[in-house]
């Protein structure tokens, strides 16, 4: 089984810090975002080990918003553990919209499109990434013997994007507390309701149930409005043969000018 060692939840100590807490161990199936994973923020893509309180994060259902907390804990894998449940999940490269592996933990939840798998169905279920083991090529295998996990924590539950347009499920609480209010914002499937989900997405052949290409290729946001403006009087657009190239877009407050690159 997997020996879980909990960490202050806002420590910078690596895994050959070694264990400090041996009498508050975590649960071994648990969720969480393995460390090397990207996650979808106002400025792009960041690993969610660079992610702290305050980031704004991607989210499927309520644009952006603003992490609470962020839990990181470090995991140790004994030698010989073969279980699926207590192995991560790995998502090959291309499995999906991902141009690289990505690892799951083996309870992390992951939002699932029915309208993918049933076009008459526009619902959303929360299913365990353990239970993608097996099919399109996702398998139960270790990133390495010792890693790190960080969980991010919100106002209320929400699904953000990670790699690849994965859709992946943060609680508002603990994972298995429930949100504050005491009510999911998203159906949350036991393993008897999700087999059938699971078994359609084996038939189709593909993952991408639990992907959404529009949160493969998040852009930087600005935080700053861009106003474009005319150019004042008598000066000649750019753009058409035998017209200057001149700047056409202005940045507040700044008023920083953009040029046309030759």
């Amino acid at each position: 089984m997997l020996e879980v060692v909990s960490i202050s939840s806002f420590s910078d100590r690596r895994p050959e810090a070694g264990p400090t807490h041996l009498h508050q161990g975590l649960s071994c199936r648990r969720g969480g975002l393995v460390h090397g994973t990207k996650v979808a923020t106002t400025a792009g893509w960041k690993r969610v080990e660079h992610l702290k309180t305050g980031d704004l994060v991607r989210t499927r259902d309520n644009g952006f918003k603003e992490i609470r907390r962020v839990s990181t804990d470090v995991i140790t894998i004994p030698a010989g553990e073969i279980r699926p449940e207590n192995l991560p999940v790995q998502v090959p490269a291309r499995a999906a919209y991902n141009g690289r592996a990505v690892w799951l933990m083996p309870e992390q939840g992951m939002a699932l499109d029915h309208s993918k798998v049933d076009p008459s169905d526009d619902g959303v279920s929360v299913v365990p990434a353990r239970l993608l083991s097996g099919i399109c090529h996702l398998n139960s295998r270790a990133p390495g013997t010792c890693f790190e996990v960080s969980t991010l924590f919100f106002d209320q539950d929400q699904v953000v994007f990670i790699e690849g347009g994965l859709q992946a499920y943060c609680p508002a609480a603990r994972f298995g507390m429930g949100t504050a209010s005491g009510q999911r914002a998203y159906q949350v499937a036991d393993d008897e309701s999700a087999a059938p989900l699971i078994d359609a997405i084996a038939s189709k052949g593909s993952v991408t149930a639990i992907a959404n290409p529009l949160g493969a290729l998040p852009a930087p946001i600005p935080q700053d409005p861009i106003f474009p403006i005319r150019p004042p009087s008598g000066i000649r657009r750019p753009g058409r043969p035998g017209r200057p190239p001149m700047p056409t877009l202005f940045l507040r407050p700044e008023w920083m000018m953009i040029t046309h690159q030759e």
